[in-house]
C-alpha cells in the first residue's frame, strides 16, 4: 500500500516512529489493553497476509487473532517460520499445505487484487475503516466510522 500510495511508512521515519511508539503504548494503557511493541517492527508481512486469504473461511477469524496476538501481545517474530509453524500447529492448520498454498498463482494473484482494490478505494495505511464510502483512517477515528455505521 505504502509503495502504491509513495509514501515511506511511520517505521521508517525515526520522528514518526517514536510518536507512534508512544501513542501505542499510550491508547493501550488508556484503554486497558495488553500490548508489547514487537521488537521485529516492521517485519515482512507477505506470509501472514497470503496465508490470510489461503486459510479456509471458517478459520479466518482465529487466524486473525493468534498473529495479532503473536505480533502485538506475545513479542514473536513471524518472520521466524518456525514460529509460524507453531502457531499454525495451535490452530490446527497442516503447516506444509499452508506453506505450499502460499506459493499458488491464485493466492499471490488474490493479495495483489485486494491490495489494489485498497489503494484504488485510497487505503494507504492502516487501520482504515470504510463505512457507507466514506473513508475513516487511525484508531482516533474509529468513533466516528462506528457512528457513520449506525447513521444509515
Amino acid at each position: 500500500m505504502h509503495k502504491l500510495a509513495g509514501i515511506t511508512a511511520p517505521a521508517f521515519n525515526e520522528f514518526k516512529m517514536k510518536n507512534m511508539k508512544n501513542d501505542c503504548n499510550l491508547i493501550a494503557s488508556k484503554k486497558n489493553i495488553k500490548f508489547n511493541w514487537n521488537d521485529k517492527f516492521p517485519i515482512n508481512s507477505l506470509k501472514i497476509m497470503r496465508g490470510y486469504l489461503a486459510v479456509k473461511k471458517e478459520i479466518k477469524d482465529i487466524y486473525l487473532e493468534t498473529f495479532f496476538n503473536a505480533y502485538w501481545k506475545n513479542n514473536i517474530d513471524l518472520e521466524n517460520i518456525d514460529n509460524i509453524k507453531n502457531l499454525l500447529n495451535i490452530i490446527d492448520i497442516d503447516s506444509n499445505k499452508f506453506f505450499e498454498d502460499l506459493e499458488q498463482p491464485e493466492i499471490k494473484e488474490k493479495l495483489k487484487e485486494v491490495t489494489n482494490l485498497a489503494f484504488q478505494k485510497e487505503v494507504f495505511g492502516a487501520p482504515t475503516f470504510i463505512v457507507n464510502n466514506k473513508l475513516f483512517w487511525g484508531q482516533d477515528r474509529l468513533d466516528y466510522a462506528i457512528e457513520e455505521f449506525f447513521s444509515v
